[in-house]
């Protein structure tokens, strides 16, 4: 019964041009249920990207500044350079100050397309916070509690009122 199961895809793989290394290397690689610090971080990325930078658009010191410009800012600090070489780390990347215009680029792209649009409405909603159970698709629905992640009380109820509205 087993060798009749993967009959087809021994086929396919025997009539066609990939390499068995790679193959299986691709096979292993997507194993339900493993996942490492690499993974969840990469993962999770433009989501604390587009946070971030509806925190700093909604900041009033950043009124009337264009979103380039509140992108180079945060791509200059120090808060940046640690969130960089965090996420980079496993890939053995690190922030270098002569790449900020890739990075103010890369970031400006990943605001700009279409499949962020999810964590551009929930982020304005909930003020730049994740609220756990309010549709941001991470983590568990449980009780909202008063004080979350620095979003106060006022915050939450009036971004699970519009987010309920969206829905």
């Amino acid at each position: 019964m087993g060798k009749e199961k993967w009959d087809k895809v021994i086929e396919y793989l025997k009539n066609s041009n990939r390499d068995p290394d790679k193959v299986l290397k691709l096979l292993k690689g997507s194993d339900k249920g493993i996942e490492t610090s690499h993974t969840v971080a990469r993962s999770s990325y433009s989501m604390n990207v587009i946070a971030t930078i509806t925190q700093k658009k909604l900041d009033p010191k950043n009124k009337g500044k264009t979103l380039t410009h509140i992108i180079r800012t945060w791509v200059k600090s120090k808060d940046f350079q640690d969130f960089y070489n965090l996420i980079r780390s496993n890939e053995k990347l690190v922030y270098k100050k002569e790449k900020i215009e890739t990075y103010v680029k890369q970031i400006n792209d990943l605001w700009s397309k279409p499949n962020q649009q999810h964590f551009r409405n929930y982020f304005e909603a909930t003020k730049g916070y994740l609220i756990m159970g309010t549709g941001s698709k991470v983590g568990t629905k449980r009780k909202i509690k008063n004080s979350l992640y620095g979003a106060n009380k006022k915050t939450i109820k009036s971004a699970v009122k519009k987010l309920k509205n969206k829905n």
